[in-house]
């Protein structure tokens, strides 16, 4: 009936909006922190242990309101209510059942945002998506360049999307140093560098390979260059080598570069430029400190082997360790498969990881969206921020929606 329709299309707009707004504030930070008694370590306020309510988790319920038959429908899946049985199961063994309990919830909306993936880009179209992407780039852009030269944070306005109060001195503080002169790395409205810098190289290779955006050619060239310049102003190593490689195996595979010389200058480029900002001089002591973590979570995996410390729980177990680090201690191990198993455990966290690359392996890919997993496989090596950090958290949660969805044309 021509009412029903009328209700369709009133309900496509809102999921428009909603959807576009989700997109727009993903890389922020807006939120209440609540910190109560067990988010202190050693009397040392711990985000990481702080219940958060952000914006973007606002966005998301209303997304849940207006789309749920979709969602109910997948977490009808059988697989997924075992996945989520197994997680209550953690929850309840957990050393801090408050905050597995919270990191289950944060888990259900990534599985959220996963199942709308796809109805995102239906609905959004490429070039909404597309303006979305260079807006908020645009802004990190700025406000990075910004702190880059005035080596502290700018506040302002800028506090309310989630951007630190930093400065030079602020203990442990990411710096980088280039001919004696030092600054600031660029944060944005992230937690840290690694973080701006993992976010926006997810993002680069998403824009890169998605043959849609091919349709508005300016927008997707532009994006690719603003999240380029994030990569590299982020002054984060693994970030930066990843984007080298997998930028060379990119071109490489592109059969449509038929110039071989044209291919070997844009690799060159690549290569001169990531040197250069490789040769910054960072945190000296960054290799000695992921040694420490990584051998204290393996001290964490052996001491709880079957049921790990429970979803969000790590930082309290590691605080018993001792640290030869200034505050140190509040950091969770740098590495995604570490971190993961410590708090799952080998029984259950090996048992989803099964899951997890069972549905990798029945979905063909080609070749080159697997770009865009071993990001997140390159970079979670040596950090840990797609399971800590909201805006990563999430991005990660859409991109492996849009990659297992099997009814979107990837390519």
């Amino acid at each position: 009936s021509l009412d029903s329709r009328l209700r369709g299309n009133d309900k496509d707009m809102i999921n428009k909006i909603l959807f576009f707004l989700f997109l727009l504030f993903l890389p922020t930070q807006l939120g209440k922190h609540f910190f109560l008694p067990f988010s202190y370590l050693s009397g040392v306020r711990v985000d990481y242990l702080a219940p958060t309510i952000y914006l973007t988790d606002i966005i998301i319920f209303l997304m849940i309101i207006f789309n749920l038959k979709i969602i109910v429908k997948f977490f009808k899946n059988k697989k997924v209510l075992l996945s989520l049985f197994l997680l209550l199961i953690n929850v309840l063994f957990s050393r801090l059942p408050v905050i597995s309990f919270y990191w289950l919830i944060k888990i259900i909306e990534l599985l959220v945002v996963f199942s709308l993936a796809k109805k995102i880009l239906i609905i959004l179209k490429e070039k909404s998506i597309l303006v979305a992407f260079l807006a908020f780039g645009l802004f990190e852009l700025i406000l990075s360049i910004a702190q880059l030269i005035n080596k502290h944070s700018i506040q302002g306005i800028f506090y309310l999307f989630g951007e630190r109060l930093l400065s030079l001195s602020t203990p442990g503080v990411a710096k980088a140093s280039i001919y004696g002169i030092e600054f600031l790395r660029a944060y944005g409205t992230f937690s840290h560098p690694n973080s701006l810098g993992g976010f926006f190289l997810l993002l680069y290779f998403f824009v890169l390979i998605y043959k849609k955006f091919n349709r508005y050619l300016v927008l997707k060239y532009l994006f690719l260059f603003i999240s380029s310049v994030l990569v590299f102003i982020s002054f984060s190593k693994i970030v930066i080598i990843t984007y080298l490689i997998l930028n060379t195996y990119y071109l490489i595979l592109n059969t449509k570069l038929n110039c071989k010389l044209c291919k070997i200058a844009r690799i060159i480029t690549i290569f001169i430029i990531s040197l250069i900002f490789l040769s910054a001089t960072t945190d000296p002591l960054t290799v000695n400190k992921r040694i420490e973590l990584i051998q204290n979570s393996i001290s964490i995996i052996l001491r709880y082997p079957i049921q790990g410390v429970g979803l969000g729980s790590y930082l309290i177990e590691q605080a018993k360790f001792s640290s030869r680090f200034y505050l140190f201690f509040n950091q969770p191990v740098h590495n995604i498969f570490l971190l993961f198993i410590s708090e799952m455990g080998l029984l259950i966290g090996g048992f989803l990881l099964y899951q997890m690359l069972g549905r990798l392996a029945q979905v063909q890919l080609p070749k080159k969206w697997w770009l865009l997993i071993l990001v997140i496989i390159f970079t979670g090596f040596f950090d840990h921020y797609w399971l800590t950090l909201q805006q990563n958290f999430l991005l990660m949660g859409l991109v492996m929606g849009v990659i297992l969805s099997r009814d979107v044309s990837v390519d």
